[in-house]
């Protein structure tokens, strides 16, 4: 079986999702190939003398390049199996199944695809757990998805394009100086139920380890591939309270040049202080951390469970300890007014947030993709919706608000998405 792993876009890193998907793989003997079009573009001979074509779509903006791709690879190889895979497949496997693929992988996706894989080459032919075929979806079939940490292993990095390839601009602001980043995951899934976030929509408040040794050798080999700078891309750092020090110790033993970020919520930042200051000795130079919008409506809408002053508290305590807050927003949503508007420039003047705000952050709008716990909200049936097949757009009650979006919105550069956080 000859077998192609196709990326679009993972948040601008290196695609650590067909990097699982390929050491899986690769250990049952099969022959795998990559191309990741975010650095490489579409190369279409790529498509050709491959079994199975299956496209990661980890992320919302990798939905629709993910079924163009999808398009065309049934155009150039029609005799191929396709499915797709990832945290959106997921959620949005019926609507995948059966129209753009013909199959896709719910949940978990390594063990599944291999099942598949197997499959498809005649070596097994019981039921597939956490595979949706196209008949099941076209029959209005779904099934549930595969969950489970026995299958993890390390990512297969010599097959991806090398880490230079992959700069990221904001990191590189934030430190001062061009670094070679990498990303690696701690943990899949999380445990609290933001009612916007795709990771609660795909997991359901489920939490996956992944093991430290995994962890550590995965960062051996970003370090070999001349990584200077590691990125967390789990949606909460502090899903497990330990997990996360105790591997950074370790990696600041082994690697004691090595800089870090991650990602987490405002609550853990102050419950953490002590460990937040202990990893500042261990190379963490900044936190990403989703403050939305700092209105108690806006926070009480999308059940953050947190406040401003929570926010203000968690800002000033990096401050405090020389970690570097890289703040995330979703700038425009249904829940603000042009007064909050006012109020969040304030907001930004007051705590000092002005050179580490991301410029792109000011233009997020909230996706409302299908399958998001917010569709259930009142205050959301109520708007004005415009039904898409993978989401919905949204009117503002206040038109004025859409007209300053509008106005505000830049042309997206090249690479650049306006984008809240790395796992929606």
């Amino acid at each position: 079986m000859n077998v192609l792993l196709v990326s679009t876009f993972e948040g601008g890193f290196q695609p650590t999702t067909i990097a699982t998907a390929a050491t899986s793989l690769m250990k049952e003997g099969f022959n795998v190939s990559v191309l990741d079009t975010y650095v490489d573009g579409i190369i279409e001979d790529k498509f050709q003398g491959n079994d199975l074509i299956a496209i990661s779509v980890p992320l919302f903006d990798a939905v629709h390049a993910g079924i163009e791709i999808a398009k065309l690879a049934a155009k150039v190889n029609p005799e191929a199996h396709i499915t797709f895979f990832g945290q959106h497949a997921t959620i949005n496997a019926t609507r995948l199944a059966g129209k753009y693929s013909d199959s896709c992988i719910c949940g978990e996706w390594e063990y599944p695809l291999t099942l598949l894989t197997k499959h498809l080459n005649g070596d097994i032919q019981e039921d597939l757990p956490g595979v949706l075929s196209g008949e099941q979806a076209m029959k209005g079939n779904s099934i549930h998805p595969y969950m489970s940490r026995d299958h993890l292993d390390v990512p297969s990095r010599h097959i991806l394009p090398p880490l230079h390839k992959y700069p990221q601009k904001q990191i590189n602001r934030l430190l001062g100086s061009e670094q070679i980043v990498g990303s690696t995951e701690i943990a899949r899934g999380c445990h609290h139920k933001c009612l916007y976030c795709s990771v609660f929509a795909a997991y359901d408040g489920k939490v996956i380890l992944v093991n430290e040794e995994i962890v550590i050798q995965d960062v051996k080999n970003l370090v070999e591939g001349g990584m200077t700078h590691l990125t967390f891309v789990d949606a909460d750092f502090f899903n497990a309270k330990y997990h996360g020090i105790k591997i950074l110790r370790k990696l600041h033993q082994q690697f004691p040049n090595l800089t870090y970020d991650f990602t987490t919520r405002v609550d853990h930042i102050l419950e953490n202080k002590e460990t937040l200051a202990e990893m500042k000795q261990l190379g963490v130079k900044f936190i990403t951390s989703a403050l939305e919008f700092p209105s108690k409506e806006v926070l009480d809408a999308v059940a953050k469970d947190t406040s401003i002053e929570d926010i203000t508290e968690a800002i000033a305590y990096l401050r405090e300890i020389d970690i570097k807050l890289n703040p995330t927003f979703i700038m425009f949503n249904p829940w603000t007014s042009l007064d909050d508007i006012v109020t969040f420039r304030t907001f930004v003047e007051d705590n000092a947030l002005g050179d580490l705000v991301d410029p792109i952050q000011y233009e997020t709008r909230l996706y409302l993709y299908k399958g998001s716990p917010l569709l259930h909200k009142e205050s959301i049936q109520s708007l004005d919706l415009t039904e898409y097949e993978f989401h919905y757009d949204w009117k503002h009650p206040d038109p004025k608000l859409d007209e300053l979006y509008y106005e505000m919105l830049t042309p997206p550069e090249e690479g650049i998405f306006k984008r809240c956080c790395l796992k929606c």
